[in-house]
């Protein structure tokens, strides 16, 4: 297996470290977490030099497909700051490759333009309240009123639905209880968002969005209609697009945590000499490198193959188990390493760890989804 990036992919890692250099101070992002507003700036900063149109086809006006690109820039925002890099991910490896994997051509004209220049911001509501992915849409309903699908129910956990403009969510359509995926204005009659109070990923909000009688028209059904089996092959694309998001930031986040702590080790005396000298640190600092090696390898392969257009769903949810586990470790020891000022809002090392609990249990503890696999592979 080669390991080495395209001489393409070289050029967006490097862009993106650039961009994160200029753009990323870290005392500004404390004052934006801090605040926990949204970054527009940013994020439209980003979508301003191409970051955006990475999954999506040359042929659909994009640069990609690049799947692999779009998780490194999603790393690359994660280690500094990662609301920042899970907006990117759900534009970009969720709602611009769902939307060019499997929209219609009219979906795709209507919709890409404005997620890859960043105008039109596209969510998911995967999540219901009281069930995971595997449940999810079996209450949310939808029943057919002329050339308009009206539906009802509520969708838990969806990323800054207070600022998008679009939902794309799973609901079952009319008695036959096959799925339909969605595409839903949150501007329609009948909408309601409510955001809910979170410890971590300040600035890129979670939401509660309730469907009262919200009327769609037929044609934002994503992709058409079709038979059981073809809309589980549709909700198999979007999980994988969802856990891959996920993988990426915690793949992300747990190498910032890391280099964070790496870097303080290096700096700090004690008894007389740098702590990075004592058998303790270096051996907490040893686990974060190896749990942020096996997060990256595993994010990346997953995103190779699905480049290499293989069916890959096993691999990216190993692939977000192992990132976000990552991001938890590496974030906890890092408090460790900082010792008092661990706990101290002045310095990073608390803003890892709330980040890391968002991602660790967000959408799919570990148990969730390693149950998941054991299904896929007929335990």
């Amino acid at each position: 297996m080669d390991f080495a990036l395209t001489e393409e992919q070289g050029f967006i890692r490097d862009t993106i470290r650039k961009f994160v250099a200029k753009e990323c101070e870290r005392e500004a992002i404390n004052k934006m977490d801090e605040e926990g507003k949204y970054p527009a700036k940013l994020f439209g900063n980003v979508a301003e030099i191409g970051l955006c149109a990475l999954t999506v086809p040359e042929a659909d006006g994009g640069g990609g497909p690049n799947t692999l690109g779009a998780v490194i820039v999603t790393a690359e925002l994660a280690a500094i700051y990662p609301a920042l890099a899970g907006i990117f991910a759900t534009q970009s490896i969720c709602a611009g490759k769902v939307i060019a994997d499997l929209g219609t051509k009219e979906q795709k004209d209507k919709y890409l333009p404005g997620v890859i220049d960043g105008s039109t911001l596209i969510t998911l509501g995967l999540m219901e309240p009281g069930q995971g992915y595997e449940e999810a849409g079996s209450q949310t309903t939808a029943r057919r009123e002329g050339e308009r699908i009206v539906l009802d129910g509520t969708k838990s956990f969806v990323r800054f639905a207070d600022h998008a403009a679009f939902m794309i969510t799973r609901t079952a359509l009319d008695s036959t209880g096959v799925p339909a995926f969605m595409i839903v204005d949150l501007k329609s009659p009948g909408v309601a968002v409510r955001q809910l109070e979170q410890v971590g990923f300040h600035g890129m909000s979670l939401c509660d969005v309730s469907l009262n009688s919200v009327a769609v028209a037929a044609g934002e059904n994503l992709g058409g209609e079709g038979d059981a089996a073809a809309q589980q092959k549709k909700w198999e694309k979007i999980l994988g697009a969802e856990h891959l998001a996920v993988a990426a930031c915690g793949m992300g986040l747990a190498r910032g945590a890391y280099e964070y702590a790496l870097n303080y080790a290096r700096e700090r005396v004690q008894f007389g000499r740098p702590i990075i000298k004592f058998g303790a640190i270096q051996e907490m600092l040893v686990d974060m490198a190896q749990y942020t090696r096996v997060a990256e390898l595993l994010t990346c392969q997953a995103a190779s193959l699905i480049d290499q257009g293989k069916d890959c769903l096993v691999e990216i949810i190993q692939a977000r188990i192992a990132a976000t586990e990552a991001a938890h470790k590496t974030s906890l020891y890092g408090v460790q390493i900082f010792g008092g000022y661990g706990y101290a809002m002045e310095y990073d090392a608390q803003r890892y760890l709330r980040d890391a609990v968002v991602v660790l249990t967000g959408g799919g503890t570990k148990q969730v989804l390693s149950n998941t696999l054991a299904s896929l592979w007929g335990y």
